[in-house]
């Protein structure tokens, strides 16, 4: 439906109904009412009134309120131009779009827009095309924002692990279920890494060595009768006020507020549990010590106050702020209504979430991962569940353009059923599968928010961008299914696969690619 209509909630939405229709006894003209009830109150309701949900939701606002106002406070944009002052030549400027898209972590649509506009004239003047830039943009700024301990997207993951590892009974929390599928995210890391990749061996292949070339011999950055995306307003929203100084630091302290508030809060939470003092007697610095506080503690409501205090920190930050001639640029009302407009305007992804929630519950009512079970059964190698889920992923990521309806859908579904078949080691491979392959689509699917916003900011024809940026994606989702999940699942360590990874892509890019600066 989603796929047909182009509309997500409406895909979502006609899917708890086709649940409710199945679990309803429907009687007479009852129907009528009692199917959208049980929607309402079965599906929505329920995950709803509990407070890990509403903690995880009240998170998730907090900290986009919070992106918000460090932009109005010019802490982005201070991180930003840090950066680009250091770009001297061709090589240094794509090494700087790279760290950039680094160091602004904490939000996709932050790195993307301000990444992109940023480095966008930079890049122009030194014949870097804009396909080049849009792919630098991209391939950063999902993956990272997937992989990072804060960011706004944690919270909607760790809402979605946690409720399957409470369905499970399996005793860990699905924070730490987060913690322990990262050395397993393939796909995230090589994507990141083979970036970089192409900028420290500057080697390019296929259709984005034929625009790089082009934008280097003859200054073409955009490709002739190439019709760029164009977005001064979503630009517009990341921009500070008049008279603002752009400074770095406004941004590195909200971030390491929520940080540390994360760290030292789950510590306070648990510091009394029997588990946790008897860790803590092997040194806090251990392994044991960390999985018993990440098991233990209350992670939602630490989360969501860390948040509120990072977003008071960056409200402070950017009221105190003063031009020279003495004046606050930034008034309370205007950083208010910039952490109020960061949040209604991510008002989609908020519903969106409200209905991952509700999937889950559906798909338990109608028992859909006992029907997988049941219809694969001893068919299904444990050893080819990682990798089938993280194909299957990709394309419905691909399909739709969005990663986060991806993971609401298959969570819950696979999650069950790789426990059945191989216990928790086989629980946390597919895990990091179902958030990967949702990445991927994510990130390059042309109907994905990051993937239009990655045009919009680097100024590119948005067909170019997909066309040279898909096969260097393809490429890495190979590289990551083969040496990642398969071999991972069937013979070695996750480090063993990611190194394997490392090298094969690198090596592939050695050979397969030439030296765009090159006359």
């Amino acid at each position: 439906m989603a796929i047909v209509t182009g509309s997500l909630v409406l895909g979502l939405g006609s899917a708890l109904l086709g649940a409710a229709l199945l679990t309803t006894p429907l009687e007479g003209w009852n129907a009528l009412w009692q199917v959208p009830a049980t929607v309402a109150a079965d599906f929505v309701w329920r995950p709803l009134s509990d407070s890990f949900q509403l903690f995880i939701l009240a998170f998730t606002v907090s900290l986009i309120g919070m992106v918000r106002v460090v932009a109005v406070a010019g802490g982005t944009r201070g991180i930003a131009e840090t950066l680009a002052r250091r770009a001297r030549g061709r090589s240094t400027a794509r090494l700087a779009t790279w760290l950039l898209g680094l160091a602004i972590f904490f939000d996709d649509y932050a790195n993307t827009l301000v990444v992109g506009t940023t480095m966008r004239p930079v890049c122009d003047r030194l014949r870097i095309s804009r396909e080049k830039l849009a792919y630098l943009v991209d391939s950063t700024a999902a993956p990272v924002a997937g992989l990072a301990v804060i960011s706004t997207w944690i919270g909607y993951e760790v809402g979605l692990l946690q409720d399957a590892m409470d369905s499970l009974g399996t005793g860990i929390s699905g924070y730490e279920l987060f913690f322990r599928a990262l050395t397993s995210r393939f796909y995230c890391w090589l994507a990141i890494l083979f970036v970089g990749a192409t900028i420290l061996l500057r080697r390019d292949a296929g259709p984005m060595l034929a625009a790089e070339r082009r934008a280097a011999t003859r200054g073409e950055v955009l490709r002739p009768g190439a019709v760029p995306l164009t977005g001064a307003g979503a630009e517009r929203n990341l921009e500070p006020p008049e008279g603002v100084t752009p400074d770095w630091r406004l941004a590195a302290a909200p971030v390491l507020v929520v940080v540390f508030g994360v760290i030292l809060g789950m510590q306070w939470d648990t510091w009394e549990h029997p588990e946790v003092r008897s860790a803590r007697g092997e040194g806090v610095l251990g392994a044991a010590y960390w999985t018993a506080v990440l098991s233990n503690a209350a992670g939602a409501k630490v989360m969501f106050l860390a948040a509120v205090a990072g977003s008071v920190t960056a409200f402070l930050l950017a009221v105190t702020r003063r031009r020279e001639d003495g004046s606050r640029p930034v008034r309370p009302r205007t950083a208010l209504g910039a952490w109020i407009g960061g949040v209604t305007g991510f008002h989609r992804a908020v519903v969106i979430l409200v209905l991952a929630w509700a999937i889950k519950e559906a798909c338990s009512a109608v028992d859909t991962s006992g029907y997988l079970l049941a219809a694969l059964g001893d068919s299904m190698p444990a050893e080819l569940l990682p990798v089938l889920v993280f194909l299957l992923a990709a394309a419905v990521a691909f399909s739709i353009g969005t990663s986060w309806t991806t993971m609401a859908i298959l969570l819950p579904t696979t999650l069950p059923l790789a426990h059945a078949l191989g216990g928790l080691p086989t629980t946390v491979l597919v895990a990091a599968a179902v958030l990967d392959g949702a990445i991927f689509g994510d990130h390059c699917s042309p109907i994905s928010d990051t993937t239009v916003l990655s045009s919009v900011a680097a100024g590119c024809d948005h067909l170019d961008h997909v066309k040279t940026q898909v096969p260097y994606a393809v490429g890495i989702m190979s590289v990551a299914a083969l040496f990642g999940y398969v071999g991972t699942a069937a013979a070695y360590p996750a480090w063993v696969g990611l190194g394997l990874g490392i090298a094969v892509s690198w090596a592939g890019l050695r050979l397969l690619g030439k030296d765009p600066d090159a006359p």
